[in-house]
């Protein structure tokens, strides 16, 4: 006779294995939840969103400002931003639209006022058709557009970054704090990075090319767009850049693991650019150039084979 709890108990495990199944996915879906609820990825988003949103921006509003070249290309030469042309040509339309009320109040001087005006009637541009001109102002539009909503994004930056990452805003700047922690992958992560890492973010195709030619390894990568390496002489660049990646490697730390702002790390900073300013004033005696390691040659063991056949 057959033994009734037998026949029980793999429908007891069966039923336990589809249980412990069903918590494990809604425990991993709560994580998934949490991760990416996590403000720094926003940030991260955010700041990738704007470095985007500049090249289309730039790109838009070359191709507008070219476009409208072909018909008023004295304007292009006196308004160098193209935002601001874009505006121009939102308000006057063709070259004829364009007098002394329309520019005033457009942060131009009345010097250059009066050679947009005298430009006008002496232009060598090319007449441009209803349709065209449509379809310019449309590409100026859309350029404006975008500049605002690229105005909107770094606002928004710069405030998550005051939020989230304050002494790191402090240390690098809104802007530059935001690119290192996106290649980083995260706060997290740039908390964990040593300052020789952070020095050189944004530069591993230098850093690579380096190791496989043997040429002088970058110097900086991102944090290059800093005021205070960019604005120094060449020598002081890479100590400067150092000195910087090592404080904002201490700040990641303070903010992800304490959240507070440290008004001595930015101190500390300033104190130390001033000391390599003043102790590095000259430029250190020119040291001859590196040379490249050659590259292996492919083809050396059929040279040799050949170089014996000729003896």
């Amino acid at each position: 006779m057959a033994n009734p709890m037998a026949s029980q108990a793999p429908q007891g495990d069966a039923k336990s294995l589809q249980d412990l199944r069903e918590k494990s996915i809604l425990a991993a879906e709560e994580t998934i939840r949490k991760a990416s609820s996590r403000p720094d990825l926003h940030l991260v988003q955010a700041i990738q969103a704007l470095d985007d949103s500049d090249k289309f921006l730039n790109i838009t509003a070359t191709r507008a400002a070219e476009w409208y070249g072909l018909h008023f290309p004295e304007l292009a030469q006196m308004v160098q931003d193209n935002v601001a042309l874009c505006r121009l040509v939102l308000a006057a339309g063709k070259r004829d639209g364009f007098n002394a009320e329309l520019l005033q109040g457009r942060g131009l001087t009345e010097k250059k006022i009066e050679a947009i005006l005298t430009a006008k009637e002496r232009s060598k541009g090319g007449e441009l058709s209803d349709a065209d001109l449509a379809r310019v102002r449309s590409l100026s539009s859309l350029a404006v557009e975008l500049s605002g909503e690229r105005e909107k994004l770094n606002e928004y930056v710069e405030s998550a970054m005051h939020r989230i990452a304050p002494n790191v805003c402090e240390v690098a700047g809104a802007t530059i704090g935001a690119r290192l922690m996106a290649k980083a992958g995260g706060l997290d992560r740039l908390a964990t990075l040593p300052a020789s890492t952070i020095q050189i973010l944004g530069a591993e195709k230098a850093l690579f090319r380096a190791l496989r030619t043997g040429a002088r390894p970058p110097k900086h990568g991102i944090l290059f767009q800093h005021e205070a390496v960019h604005a120094a002489p060449k020598w002081q660049r890479g100590k400067i850049a150092r000195t910087i990646a090592n404080k904002v490697a201490i700040a990641a730390r303070v903010d992800y693991y304490r959240g507070s702002e440290e008004a001595s790390i930015k101190a500390g900073l300033d104190k130390r650019l001033e000391s390599i300013r003043e102790k590095y004033k000259e430029p250190p005696p020119r040291q001859p150039e590196r040379r490249e390691r050659p590259q292996q040659r492919r083809d050396r063991p059929r040279d040799r084979r050949q170089k014996y056949r000729r003896r």
